[in-house]
């Protein structure tokens, strides 16, 4: 009982804070929308430049000069610039200076051995920088296939499947490719949790600099129930900002939150946790608001910078660091639950081990001044 008063009145003091409560309750939402505008272009398809390849078409029959067709064809224009190829010799010069990314070979007889009912092959040379091409050549040959088979089993329809075009597919993409707002509102949602270990670095230095530090050490209350109340209204205050956020950024800034609520409340609720643990730490080490806030700015700067929250990374490097950030198990279980439709169990492991961690650290470091 004497735990939730504690954390009832220190939840009550922070909510007082007027100025605090304002910051963390608006600042984020200004900065989703910033971000997430400003920041838009890195998260929208750019214009696909058309690639190089060199086509050796050997064929006396129609395959090869279909498939000519086809790839000068309106249906990828702007995607082949078709560069025609001698031999095979040449082709590999080409691509060895770099003239051409890609090399299609249609062999000699290919036309008549697909009619004789033989398995032929049309090469393909070329890496994978520009994985739209080898598909395009299978779809046309798939498609040929199909043509001759239909016609070997006499069916009425070879000759309208013949005469039609392939039917174009619209690929449904919402929901896998996040837009800025969708990025940001989860990155900054992190970014601003961090900077809430402000409330855990509040609940201990102001009861420091007045006399409410002094009646706690006679009052008849163990320490370690004091920093539990503590951190649990602080934690409190802090997991109800976050589903503020979370509510003003669904609903009214539309971002993507499609995923089931009870992962999103678990994960942010784990997340308020650490960071109200951190600031109770430093708190508690340096018996300072300033250093404390200094410190815990520093710090969120660092861990949003590597977890990719200001703009996304890629690299070992800062593969390896985010490792050291909370924030990256958070963004990890989220946007794998939202876009891919999985849960990443290894990023809530990591985000409870480092609960656990720091709640730990905070209880103990709490119980040493104390006393």
């Amino acid at each position: 009982m004497k735990v939730w008063t504690i954390a009832f009145y220190t939840a009550l003091r922070h909510v007082r804070d007027v100025k605090a409560m304002a910051a963390f309750l608006l600042l984020p939402l200004v900065m989703m929308l910033l971000l997430g505008t400003m920041q838009s272009s890195k998260f929208t398809p750019t214009m696909v430049e058309p690639v190089n390849v060199g086509f050796l078409n050997k064929d006396e029959g129609g395959v090869g000069a279909e498939l000519k067709n086809y790839l000068l064809s309106q249906k990828v224009q702007g995607l082949v610039h078709l560069v025609p190829v001698s031999d095979l010799a040449e082709g590999n010069e080409f691509m060895s200076t770099g003239k051409i990314n890609n090399l299609i070979h249609v062999p000699i007889h290919l036309s008549e051995k697909l009619l004789d009912g033989e398995e032929v092959q049309v090469e393909f040379y070329g890496n994978e920088d520009h994985p739209f091409v080898q598909p395009i050549v299978e779809s046309v040959i798939r498609m040929k296939n199909l043509l001759l088979t239909v016609e070997q089993i006499e069916n009425p329809a070879a000759g309208a499947a013949a005469d039609s075009d392939i039917r174009e597919v619209n690929l449904e993409t919402a929901g896998e490719i996040p837009t800025g707002v969708d990025y940001y509102a989860i990155t900054t949602m992190f970014q601003f949790l961090l900077l809430g270990a402000l409330f855990g670095v509040f609940a201990v230095t102001k009861d420091i600099g007045n006399h409410t530090y002094s009646r706690l050490l006679t009052a008849p209350v163990y320490g370690s129930r004091v920093t539990l109340g503590k951190l649990l209204g602080s934690l409190i205050t802090l997991y109800g900002i976050s589903m503020f956020l979370f509510l003003v950024s669904k609903y009214v800034f539309r971002a993507n939150w499609d995923t089931s609520l009870w992962i999103i409340m678990l994960v942010l609720l784990l997340f308020a946790a650490i960071s109200v643990s951190l600031g109770m730490i430093m708190a508690y080490l340096t018996k300072s608001t300033m250093i404390s806030s200094l410190s815990l700015f520093i710090l969120s700067f660092v861990f949003t910078l590597i977890s990719g929250g200001i703009t996304p990374i890629d690299g070992a490097v800062f593969d390896m660091l985010s490792r050291y950030a909370p924030n990256s198990y958070g963004q990890k279980v989220l946007f794998s639950s939202i876009y891919d439709g999985s849960f990443m169990l290894s990023g809530l492991f990591g985000l409870i081990f480092y609960m656990g961690i720091t709640v730990v650290l905070a209880m103990v470091s709490g119980r040493r001044r104390v006393a």
